[in-house]
Order: structure tokens, then C-alpha cells, then sequence
């Protein structure tokens, strides 16, 4: 049977996935074996049995094969006693709805959650990032004045855009605003945070080294111009070539300083020794400048006196 519309085909996948994958709790213990989203997936459709984030990753992971906009909501589900929930939403015509797979595999064929009302959501789902009700005033969101707190459309236009370190920092700013106190809630607040650590941590990493590989280039400039000076500038350059010289290690000393100054931005540095690194850069400079100040008066006294000037002490490396 062929499906005209995008609407049509997204649901006979909605429809595809109530009907044929079935609840099953083992999944739960099963899935964690399977360390990618991949390998997730692959195990739904095998098996033909998850939870409730298998239920919506493959919903999502069919709707976005077929080019829809979709996303993987979770958050809390307002029964008896919350409990940790996940459903998805999906972009068909540039608006956005909600769907809850798992829930309409009881209840099907009714689809009471399928691109649902999204006040009609919020009776019973409350997704950890307030952005995923689909409203510009969520449920729970603390309001300063009567402006709504955001424009959801344009919230989710600026996520979607956004690398997952900012995802994960605009998540933990808009959950500070709502008014929840579940202790699953703040469990995944704590969640959200771990993952910033993870992605900065790894940002502060990759600052580290290349300050520490602009140093070491630096260096290894600084040595080349010294041993070159110890050799009385022999082999001969131009003076204009000899006066370029020392730029590449001012220059690698900024770019150094620039990755230093961005350690611990996001979170708090205590893992990389960056005064120690900053100590080496400013013995450098200083060593630098020193040489900057012979090549200076090298450049500037005539021909036949030049030579006079290396009788005096030799740099050090």
C-alpha cells in the first residue's frame, strides 16, 4: 500500500510500531547491553518487544528515515506516582505534535495519544525540558509578568541548531524555571548536569593540548632562532627575513594563552594544571622579548659592527 502524504506515512509507522512491538519490562535489563542507539534499535526490531524509550526511539528513528522532524521526549508520567516516562514528538507541516507509542499499544485502535493535544498531554506527561510541552506557558513554569516564559516554535528552532553541549546547558537553565519537586525530576536534573561535565571536561581536554602544542611549538622556534644566534646568523639571512623570526612564537603564546583563558568556562577546572602551563608561557615571553631586544639592535647598527655583538654572553635554550 502506498501512503500520498507525509501524515499518512507517519502514521501507518505509528500504527506499524503499536501493533508489533510488545511491552515487555525484560527489555529494560536487556537494552542496557546494547551501548548504542544503534544497537538499541536493531534489538527492538529482533526482538519485537522494549519499553516505553523503545516504543518512542523507533518511532523516531523510522519518522526521521522518512525525513520528519522527531525527537525523543522524556520526562515523567502525572499518574498514582510519577515515574520516569518516554514518548516522542514530531514536525509535520512546520507544527509539532506529540505521540506516545507506548501508551497506544493498550489502547489501539483509538490513538488517543497520537498527535495529541498538547494540553491534553500535559493531564498526564510532564517532560523534563518544559520546551517539549508544546506551549508557550508549560505547566509548572515559573512566570515573571504576564509576557508567556518563551515561544516554543522558536525554542525548539534554536535547539535543533545547537551542538549537544548547548542542548544540555539550555536544558538545565529552563528546568531551573519549573516549579518541580520529584525526585525523579531532580535525579534527572543531576543527569543533564553529568553530561555537561562529560562534554566540558572534554572541551577543557582538547583546550589543554593545544595550548600545550602551541607551546611546544613556540619552543621549538625560540630554540631554532637561539641556536641560529649562537651561530652568529649563519648560514645568512636578509635582515627583513631575520626579522620575522621571533613572530611565530608571540603569536603561537597568544593562541596558547586564548585555549588557557576558555579551561573551566563551563565548569570548574581541577583537573589540568594551567598556572604551571601559564608560568612556561610567560618564561617564554620573557626569553622571547630579550632576543626580540638583540634582534633590534642587530637589525639597527651597521654591517661591519654587527659582529661585535655576539661576543657578549650566549642565550640559553
Amino acid at each position: 500500500m502506498r501512503y500520498a502524504t507525509k501524515e499518512e506515512q507517519l502514521r501507518a509507522a505509528y500504527a506499524w510500531v503499536t501493533t508489533n512491538i510488545r511491552y515487555s519490562t525484560d527489555s529494560a535489563y536487556y537494552f542496557d547491553q546494547a551501548v548504542t542507539h544503534e544497537e538499541k534499535i536493531e534489538a527492538v526490531l529482533r526482538r519485537r518487544k522494549g519499553v516505553c524509550e523503545h516504543y518512542a526511539s523507533l518511532f523516531v528513528e523510522i519518522a526521521q528515515k522518512m525525513d520528519i522532524p522527531a525527537f525523543v521526549v522524556h520526562g515523567l508520567v502525572k499518574v498514582s506516582s510519577s515515574a520516569a516516562h518516554s514518548w516522542a514528538a514530531v514536525q509535520l507541516d512546520n507544527k509539532w505534535y506529540l505521540c506516545d507509542p507506548t501508551w497506544d499499544a493498550v489502547q489501539r485502535p483509538d490513538f488517543l495519544y497520537y498527535r495529541a493535544d498538547p494540553w491534553f498531554f500535559a493531564q498526564t506527561h510532564l517532560p523534563f525540558d518544559p520546551i517539549w510541552q508544546l506551549v508557550e506557558t508549560p505547566v509548572g513554569y515559573k512566570q515573571n509578568g504576564k509576557k508567556p516564559p518563551f515561544n516554543f516554535n522558536d525554542s525548539i528552532r534554536t535547539y535543533m541548531s545547537q551542538d549537544s553541549l548547548q542542548r544540555y546547558i539550555a536544558i538545565e537553565r529552563r528546568m531551573k524555571d519549573m516549579n518541580v519537586n520529584r525526585s525523579l525530576y531532580k535525579t534527572w536534573q543531576n543527569y543533564n548536569r553529568m553530561k555537561i561535565v562529560i562534554i566540558a571536561g572534554e572541551e577543557d581536554m582538547r583546550l589543554y593540548n593545544l595550548a600545550v602544542e602551541e607551546l611546544n611549538k613556540a619552543k621549538s622556534i625560540f630554540n631554532e632562532f637561539v641556536l641560529f644566534r649562537n651561530n652568529q646568523f649563519l648560514p645568512s639571512k636578509d635582515d627583513a627575513s631575520l626579522a620575522e623570526m621571533l613572530k611565530p612564537v608571540k603569536e603561537l603564546i597568544t593562541k596558547a594563552r586564548q585555549h588557557i583563558s576558555m579551561i573551566g568556562k563551563i565548569t570548574d577546572n581541577h583537573q589540568y594544571n594551567t598556572a604551571s602551563l601559564q608560568n612556561q608561557l610567560n618564561s617564554l615571553e620573557k626569553r622571547t622579548d630579550e632576543q626580540i631586544g638583540f634582534l633590534k639592535l642587530y637589525l639597527a647598527t651597521i654591517s661591519n659592527e654587527r659582529e661585535k655583538l655576539f661576543l657578549e654572553k650566549r642565550p640559553a635554550h
